[in-house]
C-alpha cells in the first residue's frame, strides 16, 4: 500500500499517497484514474499535500474500488522540460569553477595556467564589453585584478579570485531571488493546466491554451486560472490574495471570479472573460514586477556615486603600483570595490519592503514612491469614501414649490440609479426602502463630474446635484433651502440639490458617517510630525467645517471641484511641502496624479487605482500609517547600509593599500560584504506586519 487514510465516512474519503517532493505529479492526471471509477462523484487532488478527496455514491462497491485504485495507481508525472532558470545556471557555474580549483593539484603544472584563464575568460569578456561600451564599471575592475595576478605568473590567486566572484554573483542572485519570490508566490498561479470543457467533455490543458469564452471547472481546493463569471455550481472562493478578505466568500452563478483565488468548498463551471497575462492576478504580479524599475532618488544617486568611484579606484591602483612597485598591492585595490554593495543592497531593501507592504494589502508602484511618502510633511484627504464609510443613507427628504417628497425621492433615484457611486446607491436604497418604484420616464440622463446628473421628464429639465451645479450653473433660486442646509450641516450631513422645470423641488439630506479609524488617521499622522493635513470636499462650508473640526484637520476645503483640488496641491506644493494625497473618488484622479505620492483605495474608482502611486487593497486607513512607518524604515536602513559599506570597503582599501591584505582577501571581504550588507536589505521580510 503506497498511501494511508485520512478520513473516511460514507460517501467521502480523503487518502494521503507517500510520494517523493520530486518530480511533481501531474495532478490532471490522477485525478482523471480516480474520475473513470463508476460511482464518482467528484475527484480533487493536491499535489503540494499529496492528498486526494474522492466523494462518491456510499456504496461499499465503490469505495472498495477507489481503495485498489489508490493501491495500483501509478503516479503520473510532469515531463514537461523547464528552462534553467538564471540561479542555477550561476550555481553550475560556481559548482564546476570549485570542482577545477579543488582538483588544482591533480592538474599537470604547465596545463594549470591555461585552467586559470579559461575559468576567468567570462569575467574578461564582461570587462571587454564593457570598455567597447566606454563604461569603466566593476566589471573592468575585476577583470584588471584577475589580470594582474595572471601578468605576475601567480595563478592560483587568478584561480581563487575568479571562484570567488562567481561566487559573489551567484548569492548576489540568491538574495534576490529571495525577494522577489515572495511576491511571486503571493499572487502566481500554483499551476500551469486547467480543467475545460470541450465538446462537451472535460479535458485537461495548459493554462496557455485556454481562451476566452472557454468553460472551465474548478473543484475544491483548486486555483481558479481565469478571470470570468460563473455559469453554474456554488463555492466558497478565498480571495485574499487579491482584495484582503480574511474570509472565503459565496460565489455561484452570475458572480465573478478572479485567477489565483482558491475554492475551498463546493465546485464552479466558469466562463473564461480574462486569460493568461490579462487576468487581474496577472496585471498586479506585473505591476509589482514594474515597482523594482521605479527606481528612488536615493537608490539612483548611490548608484551614480558608486559608479564614479570606480576610475578612482584605478588610479589608485596606479599610484600604488609606482610608489610601491608590488602588483600584488595594486591588484589588491582593484577588488576593493564600493558599486556592488550599493548596487545589490539598496534596491533589495526596496524590494523587501515593496513586498512587506503587499503581504500587508498594501500595492507600492515603486521604491520612489516610499522615499517620498517617507518625506511627506503634508497630507490632503479627501472626504467621501475616504474619511467616510462610503456606504451613506438617506437620513431626510425636504420638498419645495408644491412638489411631493415621494416625487423628488422617485425622481432622484431614477436618474441616480445610472451611475454607480456611494450618494447614488443611498438614493436608490432608500426609494427602494420605501416601496417607490421609478420607471424610467425620463430621456437620456447627462454625468456631469464633479457636478451633478442631468436629464429631461415630461419635456422639463430635472438635475440632481450640489449647490454649485444647481443655483450657480443653472440658476434655480434655492433660498427657501437655506434653513434646512444650516440644520443638515450642524448634524454633518451632506445635501443633495433637486431641480424640475428650473425650479426647487427638493432637498436630500445624505448621512455619511466617518470611518471609525478616520479620527486614529489623523491623530496618527500629528503624532508622525505631518506639519498639515487639509480636507478636501464637495460639500458645503458649513458641512465642511462639522466633519473638518470633527477629525481636527488643520485646513479644509469645500465645494471642490477637481481643477480646484489640484490647486490646492499645487499651492502647498509651492510652499516647499511634499505632498501625499488620499482619495477614492473618479473627481480626485487630477490630484492624486498631481500629488508627490497618490494613495487609493481599492473599492474607488477605476481609474484612481491606474494613476495612484500606492494602493490601499484592504481599504483600511490604519494601512496609510503603516506604510509611512515602513517608508521611513527603509529609508533608514538604506542609509545605515550606505554609511557601512562606505565604511568596511575604506577599511579593506586602506589595508590593501598598505600592503597588509593580499589579493585573495581583498576579493574575500569584497564579496562577503556585499552579501552580507544584501541579506541585511532582507530585514523587511522577515518583519511580521
Amino acid at each position: 500500500m503506497n498511501y494511508r487514510i485520512l478520513s473516511d465516512i460514507p460517501g467521502r474519503i480523503r487518502i494521503a499517497f507517500f510520494l517523493p517532493r520530486f518530480p511533481a505529479v501531474d495532478r490532471g492526471g490522477m485525478e482523471s484514474q480516480f474520475r473513470e471509477i463508476p460511482g464518482t462523484a467528484k475527484v480533487s487532488f493536491s499535489p503540494r499535500t499529496g492528498t486526494l478527496l474522492v466523494c462518491h455514491d456510499g456504496k461499499e462497491a465503490t469505495r472498495k474500488a477507489i481503495l485498489e485504485k489508490g493501491t495500483a495507481a501509478p503516479t503520473p508525472r510532469t515531463c514537461r522540460a523547464r528552462p534553467m532558470t538564471e540561479l542555477a545556471r550561476k550555481k553550475k557555474i560556481v559548482v564546476r569553477s570549485g570542482a577545477l580549483l579543488l582538483s588544482r593539484p591533480l592538474i599537470p603544472p604547465l596545463i594549470q595556467p591555461l585552467v586559470a584563464i579559461w575559468g576567468a575568460l567570462p569575467i574578461f569578456k564582461k570587462g571587454v564589453k564593457a570598455l567597447l561600451k566606454k563604461r569603466l564599471n566593476v566589471d573592468v575592475l575585476d577583470s584588471s585584478a584577475i589580470g594582474a595576478a595572471m601578468a605576475t605568473r601567480e595563478f592560483l590567486t587568478a584561480s581563487l579570485i575568479t571562484f570567488l566572484l562567481k561566487l559573489g554573483e551567484y548569492l548576489e542572485e540568491w538574495t534576490r531571488g529571495e525577494s522577489r519570490r515572495l511576491l511571486s508566490d503571493m499572487f502566481h498561479m500554483g499551476q500551469e493546466w486547467a480543467w475545460v470543457v470541450r465538446e462537451g467533455e472535460e479535458v485537461h490543458l495548459p493554462l496557455e491554451e485556454v481562451a476566452v469564452g472557454d468553460t472551465v471547472v474548478v473543484r475544491m481546493g483548486g486555483l481558479i486560472p481565469v478571470d470570468g463569471v460563473v455559469l453554474a455550481g456554488e463555492a466558497l472562493v478565498n480571495q485574499s490574495s487579491l482584495t484582503g478578505e480574511s474570509l472565503p466568500v459565496a460565489r455561484r452563478e452570475g458572480l465573478s471570479v478572479y485567477a489565483g483565488t482558491a475554492v475551498e468548498e463546493g465546485w464552479l463551471r466558469i466562463r473564461a472573460l480574462q486569460v493568461g497575462d490579462k487576468t487581474r492576478t496577472a496585471l498586479v504580479v506585473k505591476m509589482i514586477g514594474e515597482a523594482e524599475e521605479v527606481k528612488a532618488e536615493t537608490q539612483s544617486k548611490g548608484e551614480v556615486m558608486a559608479d564614479r568611484i570606480v576610475p578612482w579606484s584605478f588610479i589608485l591602483s596606479g599610484l600604488v603600483f609606482i610608489v610601491t612597485g608590488s602588483a600584488f598591492r595594486s591588484a589588491s585595490v582593484l577588488l576593493v570595490d564600493y558599486s556592488c554593495a550599493i548596487k545589490l543592497s539598496t534596491p533589495l531593501a526596496i524590494l523587501s519592503s515593496i513586498a512587506r507592504l503587499a503581504r500587508q494589502g498594501v500595492l507600492t508602484k515603486g521604491g520612489k514612491y516610499l522615499e517620498r511618502l517617507a518625506r511627506a510633511d503634508a497630507f490632503v484627504l479627501d472626504k467621501t469614501g475616504t474619511l467616510t464609510g462610503a456606504t451613506p443613507g438617506v437620513s431626510e427628504v425636504v420638498s419645495f414649490n408644491g412638489f411631493a417628497k415621494k416625487f423628488v425621492l422617485r425622481q432622484a433615484a431614477c436618474v441616480e440609479e445610472h451611475f454607480p457611486h456611494p450618494v447614488a446607491t443611498a438614493i436608490v436604497r432608500q426609494a427602494a426602502s420605501e416601496g417607490l418604484l421609478h420607471p424610467e420616464k425620463h430621456l437620456q440622463v447627462e454625468y456631469v463630474l464633479a457636478h451633478g446628473i442631468a436629464s429631461r421628464l415630461r419635456g422639463k429639465r430635472i438635475i440632481v446635484g450640489s449647490r454649485h451645479f444647481v443655483h450657480e450653473d443653472e440658476g434655480v433660486d434655492i433660498s427657501a433651502a437655506e434653513p434646512y442646509v444650516y440644520s443638515f450641516a450642524e448634524r454633518g450631513d451632506s445635501v443633495l440639490y433637486v431641480a424640475v422645470g428650473g425650479k426647487l423641488a427638493g432637498l436630500i439630506a445624505i448621512h455619511d458617517p466617518l470611518r471609525e479609524d478616520a479620527r486614529e488617521l489623523v491623530r496618527g499622522l500629528k503624532r508622525m510630525g505631518i506639519a498639515k493635513i487639509v480636507m478636501l470636499t464637495g460639500d458645503n462650508e458649513a458641512t465642511a467645517r462639522t466633519i473638518a473640526a470633527q477629525l481636527g484637520m488643520d485646513e479644509f476645503y469645500a465645494q471642490t471641484l477637481p481643477d480646484e483640488k489640484v490647486e490646492v496641491l499645487r499651492r502647498l506644493q509651492s510652499e516647499g511641502y511634499m505632498v501625499a494625497m488620499v482619495g477614492d473618488g473618479i473627481n480626485d484622479s487630477p490630484a492624486l496624479t498631481r500629488a508627490d505620492v497618490g494613495i487609493s483605495m481599492s473599492h474607488g474608482a477605476d481609474i484612481n487605482r491606474e494613476v495612484c502611486d500606492i494602493l490601499l487593497i484592504k481599504g483600511n486607513l490604519g494601512d496609510i500609517l503603516s506604510t509611512r512607518v515602513i517608508s521611513q524604515e527603509t529609508m533608514a536602513l538604506i542609509e545605515s547600509n550606505f554609511r557601512a559599506i562606505i565604511a568596511v570597503n575604506s577599511a579593506a582599501l586602506l589595508l590593501a593599500v598598505t600592503g597588509v591584505l593580499p589579493p585573495i582577501f581583498s576579493a574575500t571581504i569584497h564579496n562577503m560584504s556585499t552579501i552580507l550588507f544584501g541579506l541585511r536589505s532582507l530585514q523587511p521580510l522577515r518583519r511580521q506586519g
